[in-house]
């Protein structure tokens, strides 16, 4: 076998091990708990749900752009997987009415956050139509949401544009 026969191989392995270990490889009702830990290894957040299980969270900042939730039941299924970061889910914060709580349960955990003397920010890095960015939602001391903005990440150049990671 050449030299270069052999590096496809190798390349061909290592892609196909690196698309095993993505979020997108795990199937809601087919993925065990045992294998997405093994696929994707221990998760940022667990939280209890309501209706029985665990949300496991998988938040890939801070230079990241997706968190996923993922669903697991009593029995450790997988039963569900959601993408946060999505335009959809950052159009339901609204000011005045949303709290931390719920922006925490909308968009997983923030990658940063910043402490001012009237107010508090927390962003994530988003993938924008095209771009990449920062959602940035501000909180009063009251814990309501009080206003929202979106910082275009001016440094991403056209190679990083079709990336959602």
């Amino acid at each position: 076998m050449s030299l270069i026969s052999r590096l496809v191989l190798v390349l061909l392995i290592i892609g196909a091990l690196a698309s095993c270990a993505s979020p997108g490889s795990i199937v809601p009702n087919a993925t065990t708990a045992d294998e997405l830990l093994k696929k994707l290894g221990n998760p940022t957040d667990k939280r209890a749900d309501p209706q029985g299980g665990e949300f496991w969270e998988y938040a890939y900042g801070p230079e990241g752009t997706e968190t996923w939730l993922f669903g697991v039941d009593g029995g450790r299924m997988v039963r569900s997987a959601t993408q946060l970061l999505t335009q959809e889910r950052l159009n339901q914060v609204v000011p005045g009415v949303t709290t931390e709580a719920q922006v925490r349960e909308l968009l997983g955990k923030p990658r940063h956050i910043t402490r001012f003397r009237e107010e508090t920010a927390w962003e994530w890095r988003v993938y924008l139509i095209h771009t990449k960015g920062l959602y940035v939602v501000r909180f009063g001391r009251d814990g309501l949401a009080t206003g929202t903005n979106v910082l275009i990440d001016m440094t991403t150049d056209s190679k990083d544009r079709g990336s959602s990671k």
